[in-house]
């Protein structure tokens, strides 16, 4: 994974990795079979990502409703039974151009409507990642969407819960020191 979209999914990824394996999916593409079951959440804002997954090798999908995160170990923060939902969609690819850019800008023009606060925007020749924000009518939830598309990987997530920005940035700085911990013990083996 490159350091960009490590960058990008840290927080996400916070989130997602106290999760029980069995509330997690990974689904082989098989364009003879249907997806399988429907979705906890339907989220109308990545609503049709699912076209990303023809050609795809790999394509992880993870859609917890508050139900199924109420089944997360509270920890120290109880922050997962603060949330409303999370979803990632993910699509990985054996070679470049077996999407459009095209078709991942339909999705971030999505963003565009005035309620968004878009404060991340990278492009390069490696790819892309925007990163919004936006608040309830009464600032009692926030949404995050994470969005980043490079040439063998496409990934796009949607979290929305009663929790500040601070405490989605202390998420972020937990997940790093975990992932550090992890690498190093890797290493010892």
């Amino acid at each position: 994974m490159t350091k960009k979209l490590w960058l990008s999914l840290t927080m996400a990824v916070a989130m997602t990795a106290a999760m029980p394996a069995h509330a997690q999916r990974v689904l082989p593409v098989s364009l003879a079979e249907p997806a399988g079951e429907p979705p906890q959440v339907k989220d109308e804002l990545f609503a049709g990502t699912e076209k990303f997954a023809q050609g795809a090798k790999e394509v992880t999908e993870v859609n917890m409703d508050k139900n199924m995160l109420g089944m997360v170990p509270k920890g120290d923060s109880g922050m997962a039974s603060r949330m409303d939902f999370i979803v990632v969609h993910s699509y990985t690819y054996d070679k470049p151009g077996m999407y459009r850019m095209d078709d991942v800008d339909v999705f971030r023009k999505r963003l565009t409507d005035g309620s968004w606060n878009c404060f991340v925007h990278t492009r390069d020749k490696d790819g892309s990642t925007d990163i919004c924000t936006r608040s309830g009518d009464h600032g009692d939830s926030n949404e995050m969407v994470i969005m980043t598309a490079e040439p063998l990987e496409l990934t796009f997530i949607h979290l929305r819960g009663k929790v500040s920005m601070s405490d989605l940035g202390k998420m972020s700085s937990s997940m790093s020191m975990s992932s550090d911990t992890s690498k190093s013990k890797d290493k010892d083996k």
